[in-house]
Parts: C-alpha cells; structure tokens; sequence
C-alpha cells in the first residue's frame, strides 16, 4: 500500500509533527510519521505492510492482537491500556515507555485506528 493509496485526511498524518502510526482493520501499519520513526527506532518503510504488533514487546505480542481485535470491534477516542504503563519495542530490543491515544477513523467505510504517540518519563 503507498501514500496515494490512503484517503487524504489520513495521508495527511504523514506529515504530522505527532508520532502517529496508522493501521487498517487488519492490524497491518499502512502509514509512519516522521517523528514515530524516530520515537520507535525504525523506518516507515519497514513497516508499511507489517503487523503492528511488530512494535509491541515480544513477550506482548499474542495479548495485543486479543487487544486490538477488541478495539476495532468497539473503536473509540482513548488512551491505550490506561494505567498498564505500555511499552513499544524497537527493533534492537530496547524498550520505550510509551502512551498513546487511539483515534478510530473511517473513511469511505474503510476503518483505520490512528495511534498518536508520545514517550513516558
């Protein structure tokens, strides 16, 4: 999936000054902010086309997909996992303490779920 491919209000998250990372229905990322890339540590371009849970702790990973699943089922404007103290995991093992704010978005009756991230101190 490219750019070009996204409806324009999502596309333009590429550009954001945010970290956002957007997935589809599927839980694969189909758009990387600048700022997410160097939040998490990897490129838009390797993970355009991947599950998201790539960026979750490894010993995480079958708990989110339970997660999002649930999520997408019943989207909404929130915090992720509230009081859990999240963490994204880069690609040389290192653990980021993150918060993020999902935002569920349909467009054209596609659904995506943007989350705008921020590192914990």
């Amino acid at each position: 999936m490219s750019l070009f491919d996204l409806p324009p209000t999502i596309a333009e998250l590429e550009t954001s000054n945010e970290a956002v990372v957007v997935i589809n229905i599927e839980g694969v990322v189909v758009l990387m902010s600048k700022p997410a890339e160097e939040l998490l540590g990897v490129t838009a371009e390797d993970m355009v086309g991947e599950y998201v849970e790539m960026l979750v702790p490894s010993n995480k990973r079958w708990g989110h997909q339970a997660y999002r699943r649930g999520y997408i089922a019943e989207p909404s404007e929130r915090e992720m996992d509230p009081g859990l103290e999240p963490e994204a995991e880069r690609p040389d093992g290192t653990l980021v303490p993150i918060a993020a704010r999902l935002v569920p978005m349909t467009t054209d009756g596609v659904f995506y779920a943007a989350a705008h991230i921020t590192e914990r101190s």
